[in-house]
């Protein structure tokens, strides 16, 4: 059942795309609160009735007991007259009296309350109890004495019962009231916990695959191949990881295709070359015989230039594999002035040559680095400040660490990096203008450079600099 479920879910989730997921999320949200709002307002609703009814209740019972003393106070003014004066308009103001407690009996009769309408029959029999005295002959004093404190009775009871229950309305009132705010005290909280698990819920369901997604591509771009795109998650992310899936296949057949190819060129072209420089070697020691000047001279320019062409197709197949045979990262923890040390100490005769004084950062600084590659990084940085630096220059080579990243910086006195050159140099077969008395070199140093640092999750900048050229490798 909670595969069934499982699975179920999974393939409506295939259906949906990113925005209507977003706009339901946004919906389901927001509509927990709003229904507890309406069943709030429900409950006021209610609330609100019930003090409707209460308040006519009120004034009924008010006036019932208001209507109680006036007629009450009526009939006995107007019977104590009749019996001492007998004068038919004393008896015709009783009977009116009379009437109007009768009519107040038959209201209270047919009232809710159970005690009111006992009241009712009671004011009822005393009421023909009172018109029997009323149409008979003269009674005894002692008689209407008893009429008048059952009917003072009568209003006493009307009165405390009316009291009592004002106080039961008050109190059921106040209890409804407290239950009522109780309910909504608990909707509220459950509609706020439901909303904020509906909210986490559909943010996860939002976020899950966009963070698979990112983490795919961040793992592309580190050149990892051949991985599983299939992922549960709206069509339009399933759309794009599927796109992304091809992208990845035909990464990894130019791949190949590129790992093949130059494989073929490595011996396709060095081996010629080869027999070329061997051959231009043995002209230029003149052992088929010896050679004049003038095919000295033309032997020369031979050999120098078939040097120069082996040196950029090596640069060349170097750059390639660096970037299509890359082995996978080992980075381990090495101290980053000892590796730089070592490098400095294979430069050696290079700086001696030019008289360049070496200033390198005595600090220790333990960072986790590919060893292989970082030795390449500054190899070309330092070969390439050798190079454009003048006799008896400086350079300075200093690491430090950030928050978030480790930096390496060479900074020459050559002729420097013009300004709309900073990004041009680590662009591959770039060269700039040579030193004097120099060959152009091959355009693909910076570029290893730029593709090992990337390699490790950095990257390398050209910055600014008073004098000479300051290039600064960082990564994590």
């Amino acid at each position: 059942m909670q595969y069934f479920f499982g699975d179920g879910f999974l393939m409506i989730l295939r259906h949906l795309s990113f925005k209507t997921l977003l706009v339901a999320s946004l919906f389901v949200v927001t509509l927990i609160p709003s229904l507890a709002l309406v069943q709030t307002w429900w409950h006021l609703q209610q609330l609100t009735e019930q003090v409707d009814q209460s308040q006519q209740q009120s004034q009924l019972l008010s006036e019932s007991m208001r209507a109680f003393s006036s007629q009450g106070e009526l009939f006995e003014r107007a019977t104590r007259q009749w019996s001492v004066l007998h004068e038919e308009s004393y008896s015709h103001a009783g009977q009116e009296a009379l009437s109007g407690l009768r009519q107040l009996a038959e209201r209270l009769k047919h009232m809710d309350d159970s005690g009111l309408q006992v009241l009712g029959r009671n004011l009822v029999r005393w009421c023909a109890l009172s018109q029997r005295l009323l149409d008979g002959a003269d009674h005894p004093a002692a008689e209407w004495s008893r009429q008048y404190e059952a009917l003072a009775s009568l209003g006493s009871e009307l009165e405390t019962h009316i009291r009592q229950l004002a106080e039961f309305k008050r109190l059921q009132w106040d209890s409804s009231l407290r239950a009522k705010r109780q309910q909504a005290d608990r909707v509220a909280i459950l509609s706020l916990c439901l909303a904020v698990v509906s909210g986490l819920l559909l943010a996860w369901m939002l976020v899950r695959p966009l963070q698979q997604l990112r983490s795919k591509i961040a793992a592309l771009a580190q050149g990892q191949r051949g991985q599983e795109w299939a992922m549960s998650a709206p069509a339009d992310i399933v759309q794009l990881a599927t796109a992304l899936g091809e992208l990845d296949r035909r990464l990894a057949r130019l791949e190949e295709d590129k790992a093949d190819f130059f494989r073929h060129v490595s011996h396709e072209l060095k081996t010629p070359l080869a027999a070329i420089q061997e051959a231009s070697s043995l002209l230029q020691d003149q052992i088929p015989g010896p050679l004049l000047a003038s095919q000295q001279e033309i032997v020369a320019i031979t050999l120098s230039n078939t040097r120069l062409l082996r040196q950029r197709v090596d640069a060349l197949l170097l750059h390639d594999a660096a970037n299509w045979l890359e082995r996978p990262l080992a980075m381990q923890l090495h101290d980053l002035q000892a590796l730089i040390a070592l490098a400095a100490e294979a430069m050696r005769p290079l700086l001696q040559q030019k008289r360049i004084r070496l200033e390198l950062s005595q600090a220790a600084l333990l960072v986790q680095v590919d060893q292989e590659k970082f030795r390449t990084i500054i190899d070309n940085l330092l070969s390439n400040a050798i190079r454009f630096s003048p006799v008896n220059g400086v350079i300075s080579v200093n690491i430090g660490r950030n928050s978030d990243r480790t930096w390496v910086s060479v900074i020459d006195q050559g002729p420097g990096i013009p300004a709309q050159n900073h990004t041009l140099v680590f662009q591959p077969f770039y060269t700039g203008p040579a030193p004097v008395g120099e060959v152009p070199g091959s355009g693909i140093g910076l570029t290893m450079v730029k593709t090992f640092a990337q390699l490790m999750g950095g990257d390398v900048e050209s910055l600014p600099a008073v004098r000479g050229a300051h290039l600064c490798v960082w990564w994590p």
